[in-house]
């Protein structure tokens, strides 16, 4: 009973961040799809287009913001109110999780109403990119809680980097690495992927350890 308990706060408390922090994403989406077509004789139709490829890039970035803003803050505040430490970083899994499978789906989706298909291999990528900077945000999140200032500065600049290398890589190359993963035989590109989604695992199983083993020694300071 006392465990069903347990389960049930973790999933309405993380998994409601979860679905605010997609929500924000969908924001963002909206925003620019509109903002970037104003004007347009084709605005609902270029909607599509702009909300997607800009959704796609704010989506994955916030895979790894999530975890460093929520995780490296929220989860100090639930020890002071009395969560267990291990139930803390299971809560945390789930908002990760929560996050990621909604922003998929409404990038899927998006995906889906911008080019009239489905695109297996770019779906996939995304999906390893995902997992990918989770692990990272994680990482991060366990350095701030680790090494204090020094480590919410090492999170800022990460968060600040991943950004940067984001927007650029986004606007500026998404085109030429696209053509680049189309010419390669469909075999490879999809061995390319399996392999990248398992460093992506592993790296993702190596964060939660690595938390599990941070919340172990935390000390909650006053």
């Amino acid at each position: 009973m006392a465990e069903s308990r347990i389960i049930k706060r973790n999933v309405r408390f993380w998994g409601k961040s979860g679905l605010q922090l997609t929500g924000m994403m969908l924001i963002f989406m909206v925003v620019y799809g509109f903002l970037f077509n104003m004007g347009s004789s084709r605005v609902f139709g270029d909607f599509w287009k702009t909300a997607y490829f800009y959704g796609g890039i704010i989506s994955v970035l916030f895979a790894m913001i999530g975890p460093v803003s929520y995780v490296g803050s929220y989860l100090p505040l639930t020890l002071s109110f009395g969560s267990g430490r291990r139930e803390a970083v299971f809560g945390a899994q789930i908002f990760c999780v929560v996050y990621v499978v909604s922003a998929y789906i409404i990038l899927v989706f998006a995906g889906i109403m911008s080019s009239g298909k489905f695109n297996g291999k770019l779906n996939a990528l995304i999906a390893v990119l995902f997992i990918f900077m989770t692990a990272i945000g994680q990482l991060v999140s366990v350095a701030q809680m680790h090494f204090g200032m020094k480590g919410m500065i090492i999170g800022i600049v990460m968060v600040v980097l991943g950004i940067v290398i984001g927007i650029v890589a986004g606007i500026g190359f998404i085109d030429q690495i696209m053509a680049w993963i189309n010419r390669i035989q469909t075999n490879v590109v999809w061995t390319l992927l399996a392999i990248a989604a398992i460093v992506s695992i592993a790296l993702y199983a190596v964060s939660v350890m690595a938390l599990f083993r941070e919340m172990r020694h935390y000390e909650v300071k006053a």
